[in-house]
């Protein structure tokens, strides 16, 4: 056993190594007008290039590439300045399968930005820009969290790459999205903070052992792993249930895993850990409940 995960370390890590963003955007300008609307025609296959050409982490990229997804809606331009929602999601492949396992799911509805037609996207770490720091906050939380699936806290500096982007968006003429929020609700703050904040520490670790020894292992070890899901959902739950505070990261990480979650633990005998999700995890309590039935 312990040789065979030795292997999967060794053979995952040079994968999440090797990986290299492959993006698909679009952009849907129905509700602008006029020059408004004129002024970004170009603008989604721009930014999608602008990703997808980018070297995001400096290292020779030879493996499976992360798919991500992002679509923009925007709301409402004036003079060039425009109001945003954009949904981003990613996901990885599962280890000896054909299925993927899904890794980010967010609906981001507090984006401005300016934009001039045919304005070059470039990536600078040093001057924030309100069209391409939204962007590379997003890559760097999708490689984050992609790391991480693969080596404990293995995607700390590309988490800390996204909360230097934070810094300079708060500081900046754009600052819509980048401020805590006291009301509990969504903000690019309050996911990168969490993600980093030692509190959360349990939450990574349970993340990386519910990812790389639970669902990597479904198909090949389908008992244990489903054991290592279980073990590694109560280790959340239980830090949900201890914090008695409502977080960002967590209601993330169910928006991006429930379905997996219930599919995952099909035929398993405990039903403990789906009646304790059904507390910890209400938006998504239907899903656990059939499930349970």
């Amino acid at each position: 056993m312990k040789w065979l995960i030795l292997l999967l370390t060794f053979a995952s890590f040079s994968i999440a190594a090797a990986q290299e963003i492959n993006a698909t955007v679009t952009l849907n300008y129905d509700a602008l007008s006029g020059t408004d609307r004129e002024n970004v025609t170009d603008l989604g296959p721009a930014i999608q290039n602008y990703i997808n050409t980018y070297q995001w982490t400096g290292q020779d990229f030879r493996g499976p590439k992360i798919q991500v997804t992002m679509n923009i809606y925007l709301m409402s331009g004036s003079n060039g300045v425009y109001t945003a929602q954009a949904f981003v999601g990613s996901q990885r492949p599962i280890y000896k399968s054909s299925s993927v396992s899904p890794m980010l799911r967010v609906m981001d509805n507090a984006w401005q930005f300016a934009y001039t037609k045919g304005q070059p996207l470039l990536h600078d770490q040093f001057h924030f820009n309100s069209l391409t720091g939204f962007i590379d906050y997003y890559v760097y939380m999708v490689l984050g969290f992609d790391y991480d699936s693969y080596d404990p806290m293995g995607g700390t500096k590309y988490f800390q790459d996204a909360s230097n982007i934070v810094a300079q968006g708060q500081n900046s003429t754009y600052s819509q999205g980048w401020q805590p929020t006291s009301s509990g609700s969504y903000s690019r703050y309050s996911l990168v903070n969490e993600v980093l904040s030692g509190k959360y520490d349990v939450f990574r670790k349970a993340f990386y052992e519910y990812e790389y020894n639970g669902i990597d292992l479904l198909s090949t070890q389908r008992d244990s792993a489903q054991a290592t899901i279980a073990k590694a959902l109560n280790d959340i739950a239980n830090l949900v249930l201890q914090s008695g505070t409502r977080s960002t990261l967590i209601r993330v990480f169910f928006d991006a895993k429930y379905q997996e979650i219930a599919n995952a633990l099909v035929g398993y005998p405990d039903k403990a850990i789906l009646q304790k999700l059904s507390i910890v995890d209400q938006a998504h309590q239907s899903t656990y409940a059939k499930y349970l039935n």
